[in-house]
């Protein structure tokens, strides 16, 4: 049985509904999917809500589920420079980082974040996929001594406070000095007797924050979340995957899974390089010998096969993954790609969503998809849908009323 996560009572939405209730009325891959074997819903109560404060105040994402992994001892850097696709070694301390590390043929194996905290010191989060059988070879493949990978994932508790309004919120909580915070800087902070180590980062193209605390002070947070909702009579509702998705498309952002296939959802195919999904500047080729380095090399020198682009398209229909994009080419009507994934956007007052177009089309302009038998005009781009110029400001906009 899926289980819950920490901060699912605390935000969910749904009068008279709690948890075993919702796991028994509801159906998984419709209202909710199997995280890391916890529960994530689409919403706690009203997706459309916990969008609109995304964009216009602030909400609350549990992070909590997330797997993680603590790297440390004198080889760890040396075994993360052989993992990942660009140097960690050489990152600052105290700094969150976007990684990738890949397959011997270059495809993408997943994608995760990677916190570094020292120079034997590092935490990757990916998504949910377990990876310690493959570290443990890659240790013995490269002769790496004096590295401890430890499963940490049930001994952290997060949440992610994503929205114009997140630095607000966590100044009025009590994270004093939080709009200095500068993107993808860590730092702790002293909170309900414990400490929250907090990184200016996040999932939503948004100004937010995720923060990492033990277990034992999950209810005091919930108190601070409490207080703060009363004194500024603000709502900073949950967000469900339904939000995040649509967040996440608007930002041009990939999910391992989604918008490409992995041994955890294998899809033949769709296995897609860096270079394929918009993510060449996350990789070093003059780095280290890493996995996945020769067929990098190789893919640099004769190109890649797909283009990643962003799409729009003016129709409230969600088209199915995987759907044909077709363009006329030489006069001929012809497939140019396909769709990875899609959502409603609600700001854009459009379906958008990542797309691989063969790259010999990259430069097409003129695409459609078929939907129930009619032609629907598709807007490809290259960049992503949306931006905030608030999600890199120093210091942060805060409102001390």
């Amino acid at each position: 049985m899926l289980k819950k996560s920490p901060f699912f009572d605390f935000l969910n939405r749904r009068e008279d509904t709690d948890f075993h209730q919702y796991l028994a009325n509801s159906v998984e891959n419709a209202d909710f999917i199997d995280w890391n074997n916890f529960l994530l819903p689409n919403d706690y109560g009203d997706a459309a809500v916990e969008y609109r404060a995304i964009r216009e105040s602030c909400a609350m994402f549990d992070v909590s589920p997330l797997r993680k992994y603590r790297i440390t001892g004198a080889g760890s850097g040396a075994f993360l420079d052989r993992l990942l696709t660009r140097p960690a070694s050489r990152a600052a301390s105290m700094r969150g980082i976007y990684v990738v590390f890949c397959n011997e043929d270059g495809s993408l194996k997943d994608d995760a974040i990677l916190h570094k905290y020292g120079e034997d010191d590092y935490l990757l989060l990916p998504s949910d996929m377990d990876h310690s059988a493959y570290f443990e070879k890659l240790l013995i493949r490269f002769e790496i001594q004096d590295v401890t990978i430890t499963d940490c994932t049930h001994s952290w508790t997060g949440f992610a406070l994503q929205g114009p309004l997140s630095a607000t919120v966590m100044s009025h909580m009590g994270f004093e000095g939080i709009e200095h915070l500068e993107p993808f800087e860590i730092r702790d902070f002293p909170l309900a007797g414990g400490l929250v180590r907090t990184a200016r980062m996040g999932f939503t193209a948004d100004l937010g924050y995720e923060c990492w605390f033990q277990p034992e002070l999950r209810n005091a947070i919930e108190q601070c979340f409490i207080s703060v909702r009363e004194s500024l009579n603000l709502d900073i509702p949950g967000y469900g995957l339904t939000a995040l998705q649509a967040c996440r498309l608007e930002g041009g952002f990939i999910v391992a899974g989604w918008d490409c296939s992995t041994e955890a959802d294998p899809q033949p195919g769709f296995e897609r390089t860096p270079f394929e999904l918009g993510l060449g500047w996350l990789v070093n080729l003059d780095a280290v010998d890493f996995v996945g380095k020769e067929a990098l090399l190789e893919q640099q020198h004769s190109g890649s096969r797909f283009a990643l682009a962003t799409f729009k398209i003016n129709d409230p229909r969600k088209p199915d993954d995987g759907a044909v994009i077709f363009a006329v080419v030489d006069g001929q009507k012809q497939a140019v790609g396909s769709v990875n994934c899609s959502a409603w956007s609600e700001t854009l007052g459009s379906m958008i969503g990542n797309a691989s177009i063969d790259s010999r089309h990259a430069g097409i302009e003129s695409t459609w998809i078929e939907l129930d038998g009619e032609v629907v005009q598709v807007m490809l781009s290259h960049t992503p849908l949306l931006k905030f110029d608030r999600a890199r400001q120093v210091p942060a906009p805060v409102n001390e009323s």
